[in-house]
């Protein structure tokens, strides 16, 4: 992984990023206690939360046929500017503002973050290169979870020392950087096709297509988009809002660990090599169930702190294997409609589900909306294993099954 950052150009866009992504740690927890003080706090941070989920999924559909036929850097520009413009407007609307409001804003921020996932993921795949696709990934992987480790620590001591609107004008700070970074960047841009290039909705349908074709890469999707709603909706609203109510410091601490322990398996993964990496990448997602339990039980913010670094190294791990994976078994031209398809299916259903994560904290306690996460997480990822190729991500499929259909027309 260093020998890409000894790379100038990569080096200086995976800064920008880096210093971003801290930015995303801080809007984390800053926007958290920005909205706590209301009410009716868990349905304002539902709303805003689904809103975003939902504004994600409706970039997501488009999302990754723009970074294939565009420059990829000016779409991370492009969707930095509206996470941006939204922030600016949660800021003008106040934290007392209506929930429709809320729902409007996070619908642009989702919009900005849709575009921004399969753009950044394809552009450090292009820059890298096809022989450093594993690295890139543990990199990728290694550096989203670093940024929420500092991020969220970065937040709650600005909100603590000052206020959380101080930490919110901090994440619109490191946007700047992230465009700096990019606009003097000069990335070959794909090949286009003339007369004969099919529209953008017709080059997204041939991701779908391709993805279908890969029967074991669209189970995992599949596991993903119910893991994402009946496991990861509920934790995504829950461990906040008991968190955020033991104060800034136990919010922070809590965030953090469980970047901090995706981290340190993000940087171990990358050396990984399984005879059955599905098998391993699956399982390392069960060690969220200590993360339920402890919530479960009303634990220490110590106990809950410790599980959430468990839940993020099985994070950690999943993402690298699975990230290499699909890096390793997509055509170049066909990567970033990957990308945006696998980040689509995990959030397809999470604008309804946190929402309704939300609304749930005030019909049904805390322990019994984790023992149901806690049953569909074995569920979901016993589920699985059964489908061909899923124990092994696909690594038996021959040459010829792994390429694109050819375009016709």
């Amino acid at each position: 992984m260093l020998s890409l950052i000894r790379v100038p150009v990569f080096r200086r866009v995976w800064f920008g990023q880096l210093v971003s992504m801290i930015g995303d740690g801080v809007y984390t927890v800053a926007v958290t206690l920005y909205l706590l003080g209301r009410n009716d706090a868990s349905h304002a941070l539902g709303t805003l939360l689904g809103s975003t989920a939902l504004g994600t999924v409706l970039a997501l559909t488009v999302g990754g046929a723009i970074a294939d036929r565009s420059r990829r850097s000016l779409v991370v520009v492009a969707a930095d500017a509206l996470r941006a413009a939204a922030i600016g407007c949660l800021l003008v609307a106040g934290s007392d503002a209506h929930l429709l409001s809320l729902a409007a804003i996070g619908t642009i921020f989702g919009l900005g973050a849709g575009l921004h996932r399969p753009a950044y993921a394809a552009l450090l795949a292009e820059l890298g290169g096809r022989e450093k696709r594993r690295e890139v990934s543990a990199l990728r992987s290694a550096t989203s979870r670093f940024a929420a480790v500092l991020g969220p620590a970065i937040g709650g001591w600005i909100a603590a020392s000052w206020d959380s609107v101080t930490a919110i004008l901090v994440d619109v700070c490191t946007f700047a950087i992230s465009v700096i970074t990019l606009v003097a960047l000069r990335e070959t841009k794909p090949p286009k096709e003339g007369a004969e290039r099919p529209g953008i909705l017709r080059e997204a349908a041939e991701g779908v297509g391709y993805v279908v074709r890969q029967r074991w890469m669209f189970a995992i999707m599949l596991q993903g988009t119910a893991q994402a709603a009946l496991v990861a909706a509920p934790v995504a609203v829950l461990l906040p809002f008991v968190a955020g109510h033991r104060g800034a410091a136990s919010l922070s601490m809590v965030t953090s660990a469980e970047a901090l322990g995706s981290l340190a398996a993000s940087l171990l993964s990358s050396r990984l090599r399984p005879n059955r990496p599905g098998a391993v990448a699956l399982g390392s997602l069960l060690l969220e169930l200590p993360l339920l339990i402890a919530m479960m039980l009303d634990s220490t913010t110590l106990v809950i702190a410790a599980c959430s670094a468990m839940a993020g190294a099985g994070m950690g791990i999943f993402a690298v294997i699975w990230g290499s994976a699909l890096q390793e078994r997509t055509p170049v031209g066909m990567m970033g409609r990957v990308f945006a398809l696998d980040s689509l299916l995990m959030s397809a259903v999470s604008p309804v589900f946190v929402a309704m994560a939300g609304y749930a904290i005030g019909t049904f306690s805390v322990s019994s909306i984790c023992a149901f996460a806690a049953v569909s997480l074995v569920v979901t990822v016993v589920g699985v294993l059964p489908f061909p190729g899923v124990l092994k991500f696909g690594a038996e499929t021959p040459a010829h099954e792994a390429q694109p259909a050819p375009l016709k027309g």
